[in-house]
């Protein structure tokens, strides 16, 4: 009697335990990058190391580029040299 009462006790801890992880995940609580991308309503935040509710804030592409030569030869995803903030933008 006593081994049928700890083996219930320990099962439904189990499968309580279950259920709190599968919430973490539907949160975007979880530390895994992979199951963080596969949920749409989350993204992974490299700068903080992370999983966050929401959209992933957006990022110039053509921001890496520190020269004006390089940012006016980049046309496949159509980089312009802006003189006004002396940075490299796309174009709109």
């Amino acid at each position: 009697m006593r081994r049928l009462i700890v083996t219930l006790i320990a099962a439904a801890t189990m499968l309580g335990s279950g259920i709190l992880g599968s919430a973490a995940v539907e949160n975007c609580r979880t530390g895994d990058s992979a199951l963080c991308a596969s949920d749409s309503n989350c993204h992974w935040d490299f700068q903080r190391r992370g999983c966050y509710q929401g959209p992933a804030a957006h990022v110039d592409p053509c921001a890496v580029h520190d020269g004006k030569d390089i940012c006016n030869a980049d046309t496949t995803i159509g980089c312009k040299w802006n003189v006004d903030s002396n940075a490299c933008e796309q174009a709109k």
